[in-house]
């Protein structure tokens, strides 16, 4: 059967162990499971200096329509994840161990074949030299050069100079995300350089819509023809050590106010009494689930409790360890495309997420909008469940946090809770399409102190006091995995 299979394919290449692998069979595999328009699967010899090695790599182009669709800015972390949760169900040796992502086309035979000795020839001494983005650029068309030469462009390109902190020239070309290094936070204080600079209200749906510099310049050009004048103490804005203070301490929109359930009414507390009694019970009849630590959740004030992040139980674990009154008190920071994108313009499940007191977010176009409700949140001296790595960990590991939640840390001042899920990636990986039975255990640490956090933070090799907080608040939970498992 299998020789069948494989005998539609061509183009075979050989691994170090001799064994045959079909590139086009991977590809076709990898596209389907993430949003990627066309990629080349290859092998790439002199690895970490090993001449006689070959790799088995990827050169992708992501189809930017579909990050379009769900606003997502975040190339790699969304394609990473997909391939690491797909390539699970593969032999070990057809897992690619590694991709690069190009935004441009890749080179194509005149009869419209991928041409991949050319993508080889191109892209592989890359690969080795752990280049990724762009290609250099040749000349610019005469259109191109105008738009560099153009007020909007000399602007746009100042502003990307100042939030890339790069110093070689910046290319229409360039990546924000792989060339400039712009995440989805950068984003947003790119939105307010640009706002500052061509002092009018730009949305940052428009920021998150381009993924190159020439993306961005036309999209800001787009935007200025119908943009209105912001108001006057706001123009001028710079990202100084207020700024996110001033950003956070911004009420929501009307219509995410409404979002979110603060009264405690009958109906939300008896549809909250419902959902954490079906919670406990399939997590105690399924999952066995022990809680240890749970006193140290505080009774009131602003507090946030971080975990790791490895399945979709983790939530609703958390949920089920909780004391009763911090159990009803508590708002959960979600990712909204995965949750609420196919069904939030229904009032009646609308209202079941308000009630159920979720935050949704996604990484680009209401990121600030979440933050700035998670912030309302705290200032009201409520509960906030928060995965701070973002993304679940494939392998189970406690990932980097994301600078986010130092940001929302530090400017609120809450105490910070380290939860350690364990057991979750065992009943139900990211890589699984079904949960099953096995037992879980939630241990909540002593509170943490901000301050104290970012002190120590500081000396770890940081200067940002975000990231500090970030580095110190890992460190905490990584100290309490090593508690729950000796």
């Amino acid at each position: 059967m299998t020789e069948i299979i494989t005998s539609m394919f061509k183009d075979p290449i050989s691994l170090n162990s001799g064994e045959i692998v079909y590139p086009q069979e991977l590809e076709d595999f990898y596209t389907k499971v993430a949003p990627v328009k066309e990629m080349c699967v290859l092998t790439v010899s002199g690895m970490q200096g090993v001449r006689k090695s070959r790799v088995l790599w990827a050169i992708i182009q992501p189809d930017l329509d579909q990050f379009r669709e769900f606003g997502e800015v975040n190339l790699r972390a969304v394609i990473k994840e997909r391939f690491d949760n797909a390539s699970q169900s593969l032999p070990y040796n057809k897992r690619l161990k590694g991709f690069t992502i190009t935004l441009e086309d890749l080179p194509h035979a005149p009869d419209g074949e991928l041409n991949r000795p050319a993508v080889k020839e191109i892209y592989e001494p890359r690969v080795i030299a752990g280049k990724e983005g762009a290609l250099p650029q040749e000349e610019l068309s005469d259109e191109d050069l105008l738009l560099t030469r153009s007020m909007i462009g000399m602007r746009v390109l100042k502003c990307l100079k100042r939030e890339s902190r790069i110093k070689r020239p910046i290319r229409l070309v360039d990546s924000l995300e792989l060339d400039l290094g712009i995440d989805s936070l950068g984003r947003i204080e790119l939105t307010s350089c640009l706002e500052s600079s061509f002092s009018a209200d730009l949305k940052v749906e428009t920021i998150a819509k381009a993924f190159s510099v020439k993306d961005l310049i036309l999209e800001i050009a787009d935007a200025l023809r119908g943009a209105k004048d912001i108001p006057m103490e706001d123009q001028g804005i710079t990202i100084g050590p207020d700024y996110w203070k001033e950003n956070l301490n911004v009420l929501p929109k009307e219509e995410t106010l409404q979002m979110i359930e603060m009264t405690g009414g009958f109906f939300a507390w008896a549809f909250r009494f419902i959902l954490t009694a079906i919670d406990c019970l399939i997590f105690k009849l399924f999952f066995n689930i022990k809680a240890e630590g749970a006193e140290n959740v505080p009774r009131q004030g602003a507090y946030i409790l971080y975990g790791n992040h490895t399945s979709f139980l983790d939530g609703p674990a958390i949920g089920a360890s909780l004391p009763r009154r911090p159990g009803f008190q508590i708002f959960y920071f979600v990712f909204g495309p995965y949750f609420f994108r196919p069904f939030i313009k229904s009032r009646v499940l609308r209202n079941f997420v308000k009630m159920g007191r979720f935050i949704p977010f996604d990484f680009s176009t209401h990121f600030l909008e979440a933050l700035r409700s998670c912030y309302f949140v705290l200032g009201h001296g409520k509960g906030l469940c928060f995965f701070p790595e973002g993304l679940r960990s494939v392998t189970g590991e406690v990932l980097e946090f994301k600078k986010g939640f130092g940001i929302l840390a530090r400017e609120t001042g809450a105490k910070l809770v380290p939860v350690f899920i364990d057991g979750a990636h065992e009943a139900w990986p990211s890589t699984s399409k079904l949960p099953r039975c096995h037992p879980i255990k939630v241990k909540f640490g002593l509170p943490l102190s901000v301050e104290d956090l970012e002190k120590e933070g500081l000396t770890m090799g940081t200067q940002d006091p975000y990231e500090a907080i970030c580095l110190a608040a890992r460190k905490a939970l990584v100290e309490l995995k090593k508690e729950v498992r000796r």
